[in-house]
């Protein structure tokens, strides 16, 4: 029966390129987003990176054990110590604003350079104080002058050198003795001295690190995995996207190739071939097939990653060093899932077909009696009712799920799927209320639309799937991604309560623009530094780290109100340290807990928990002491009246604000119009990545909607040519043909609104339980262009192939065998 295959496939290849192409550009879909999620993968850049050319460094002592690791800064005694028994060059490390320049830029003395591997490109090493030399600069930027801000204010500098740029950080070096005046504290000492007698000498005040335990000095001791978490989870979404969409894609396209040689099969079972030959011909059709389109899918795979890469790194998913190499193990995968699928589209159908009796198949060939086949009914309702489930089941343990649309991807996916695979049950009744006023119209073309659409199932069926997929995709993760954001931002304002926002030109707002912030007469001014500390016991074992926010005591419970679940914001100690659920109950913590808390400054404060917070949405949602914090700038400023939180400035008062902002590079803004902004720049995010994530599994849903229907209209050759003997113009059938697209869109439209109505409403259910009023959003114009361009390519596909598939004259189609 293989060699019959063969034969088949060398006189039925018209009938079969449509699969062909199917598998091939899902095999490609896969390859691709599998090679690139497999990039993301491992340790770009093993060992040491800020002190790889150092031999010993001596640095300050964190927790041991599970250490907490942290720019801290060495005790004077230490400096002295090591200074004195030989050659130590001090190295401190501190953020710097720099414009102009890239952001996030770390300030270092220039004697430090060559221990990180840094090397001049142009010009020259730092002389004076007010000279500096950028990490990755331009040669342009040479004499040029730049601002740079620190905790203590802002300085002007003249470039004077650029060095080759580093992966792990942007840096600016200053002259070693203006470097000690920004930041006096010497936070490593480099020397040659052996470490033994370094270790005994420091007396544990000190940790003494040479080889690989440098990489606790890294900014990312990952190696650059922590650089690639967004790479990583865009990959590992759209990976997951474009299995789904690929496997339903061609599992239906093979399918409907099968269905639409009923009248072959049956004939082959009326020349005497068993069931068990006609299984293993078309398994073996499918075989062919389904190896010789993997592998075209692998080749191309590779190819595609390149504009794939150049995207990623300028939509900043991606660092700028990232790359994406061939490995033979994600091909692999995506051959076996090509293949796989395609001998899966095949079986979907091969019992019913190869075991019905020959002249039920051909009365079967004219009337179609049943559509759904057992598996279909057990995996559509299987996936409903999966999606029934981990939606109760998230809107009852963990219900912040849903306010990312990454995490709770599961939920939409099963419902597309689910209404995907139970349309054919869907279609009579959907399809009955669309066409519904044709049924008394005595026109012979909406008679005609609405009885093919009806007792031709299986081919509408068909034509539907892709356009579910693509456009239920779109709905449901724009909707549930935009509707989490709302409401990450609508629990901000219901829990924030401030008038007016600064924020900061670059890395932060200096000392002295907060002083003249403070000294603006009848305003509150509420500094928030956002940062990372780890928390542990006051034996030195690490128990977590947490992102929070520095405030004032005075700030909590007023400006700032977050619902408390144990505790008080009240009478709030000094050290204070408030959690919120998520800490808590993964930490062991509760409140009136006592921990020891290590700040980016490298000190350990010791801290008390004063309240147990609900659970953030953004990330963690947990709150320190701002009298803790030292010299770190904050990273935005609320300002109120202070005749109470939230009220608005006068216009007397907004104007001394801006006065004391002069020069400092910061602004200020509403309250609302900031959060407005970070609305706009998630958008921006979501949009981002639904190009990726979204576009890649669009494009190819199109694709599958156009392969369709050109495999329907090639069957439909003899169909046509009857409607032509009977009178029909070549111009009408192209016309009734692009009728039935048309209302195959609408029907799925219609049943991907289904989809993403179960799916937005089993979020809100979630979402209402972590905001008053969680607001749910939908992207009527992601939508709205997605359906156009599903109308677009069915009307022009189906015009196009049906034009062609009548190029000759009815008498002559009339007697074409299939």
């Amino acid at each position: 029966m293989l060699r019959i295959a063969v034969a088949t496939l060398r006189y039925r290849w018209i009938g079969l390129v449509g699969a062909f192409l199917a598998l091939a550009l899902g095999t490609t879909m896969i390859g691709m987003m599998t090679l690139t999620l497999a990039a993301t993968f491992g340790t770009p850049h093993p060992g040491p990176q800020r002190f790889k050319e150092a031999h010993t460094v001596v640095a300050p002592q964190g927790f041991e054990g599970r250490a907490m690791k942290a720019p801290a800064v060495l005790p004077a005694e230490v400096v002295t110590k090591v200074s004195a028994a030989g050659k130590a060059t001090p190295d401190r490390s501190f953020p710097v604003r720099l414009n102009p320049g890239s952001a996030g830029t770390t300030g270092h003395p220039w004697s430090s350079a060559a221990f990180a591997g840094y090397h001049l490109t142009a010009g020259r090493a730092p002389q004076t104080a007010d000279e500096i030399v950028v990490g990755g600069g331009d040669q342009t930027l040479i004499g040029r002058q730049a601002q740079a801000a620190t905790s203590d204010g802002a300085g002007h500098y003249r470039v004077v050198g650029v060095t080759d740029a580093l992966w792990f950080e942007n840096a600016v070096f200053f002259g070693d003795a203006e470097a000690e005046r920004l930041s006096p504290g010497v936070n490593a000492l480099v020397t040659d001295q052996n470490a033994k007698q370094l270790s005994a000498l420091v007396g544990g005040q000190a940790v003494v690190l040479t080889g690989d335990d440098l990489t606790r000095l890294d900014t990312d001791t990952t190696g650059g995995a922590q650089a690639l978490a967004n790479a990583q989870a865009m990959a590992g979404s759209t990976t997951g996207l474009a299995v789904f969409v690929a496997v339903f894609v061609v599992i239906a396209t093979f399918a409907f190739a099968t269905e639409q040689r009923r009248r072959e099969l049956a004939l082959m079972r009326l020349v005497g071939a068993a069931p068990r030959q006609v299984r293993r011909m078309v398994l073996g059709e499918a075989l062919l097939i389904g190896l010789a389109a993997a592998i075209a899918g692998c080749i191309l795979a590779p190819l595609c990653t390149v504009p794939l890469r150049s995207w990623m790194l300028d939509h900043n998913v991606a660092p700028s060093w990232f790359t994406i190499p061939f490995h033979p193990l994600p091909l692999l995968l995506s051959f076996v899932i090509g293949v796989t699928a395609a001998l899966a589209g095949s079986a979907a159908t091969l019992v019913r077909v190869s075991l019905v009796r020959p002249i039920e198949v051909l009365r079967e060939s004219v009337v179609e009696r049943r559509v759904m086949t057992p598996v279909r009914w057990l995996l559509g309702t299987g996936m409903l009712i999966g999606a029934v489930v981990f939606g109760i089941v998230i809107g009852r343990t963990e219900p912040y799920l849903a306010a990312s649309a990454r995490k709770y991807e599961a939920v939409p996916v099963l419902y597309v799927g689910a209404v995907t695979l139970l349309a054919p049950i869907l279609l009579r009744p959907v399809t009955r209320l669309l066409i519904g006023p044709l049924r008394g119209s005595a026109k012979a073309r909406p008679l005609l639309v609405r009885e093919n659409i009806l007792t031709s199932r299986r081919r509408t069926a068909a034509t539907v799937a892709p356009i579910v997929v693509a456009v239920g995709l779109v709905a449901t993760l724009l909707t549930m991604q935009k509707s989490g954001d709302a409401a990450v931002l609508a629990r901000q304002q219901q829990e924030v309560h401030a008038a007016d926002v600064v924020v900061p030109g670059g890395t932060g707002i200096d000392a002295r623009t907060l002083e003249k912030l403070a000294a603006v007469p009848g305003v509150q001014v509420t500094p928030v530094t956002s940062m990372n500390i780890r928390i542990g016991t006051a034996k030195g074992e690490q128990i977590d780290s947490l992102s929070t926010n520095a405030v004032p005591a005075s700030a909590l419970g007023t400006t700032i109100t977050p619902p408390v679940v144990s505790g008080s914001l009240t009478s709030l100690p000094d050290n204070f340290l408030v959690i919120d659920e998520h800490a808590a109950q993964s930490d062991g913590l509760s409140a009136g807990d006592h921990v020891v808390t290590l700040l980016p400054t490298g000190a350990r404060v010791p801290t008390v928990i004063a309240a147990v917070v609900a659970r953030g949405l953004n990330g963690d949602d947990t709150y320190l002491s701002a009298s803790l914090t030292g010299a770190v700038m904050p990273s935005r400023v609320y300002l109120d009246s202070q005749t109470g939180a939230g009220l608005p400035l006068d216009a007397q008062r907004t104007a001394a604000v801006n006065q004391a902002l002069a020069g400092s590079g910061a602004h200020v803004m509403s309250h609302d119009a900031y959060l407005e902004a970070q609305r706009a720049h998630a958008a921006e995010q979501t949009d981002n990545a639904a190009v990726i994530i979204l576009g890649i599994a669009l494009a190819y849903a199109l694709i599958a909607v156009a392969n369709t229907l050109i495999m329907a209209t090639t069957g439909r050759r003899r169909e046509f040519a009857f409607l032509g003997l009977a009178g029909t113009v070549r111009s009408q059938i192209v016309k009734v043909a692009a009728a039935e697209s048309a209302v195959a869109v609408v029907v799925g439209t219609v049943l991907a609104a289904l989809a993403t109505g179960l799916a937005a409403a089993t979020q809100h259910v979630s979402l209402n339980k972590l905001v008053t009023g969680a607001p749910t959003v939908i992207p009527w114009t992601q939508i709205g262009g997605t359906i156009a361009l599903c109308a677009l390519v069915a009307l022009v596909t189906a015009s196009a192939a049906t034009w062609r598939a009548t190029r000759r004259r009815a008498i002559e189609a009339a007697g074409i065998r299939e």
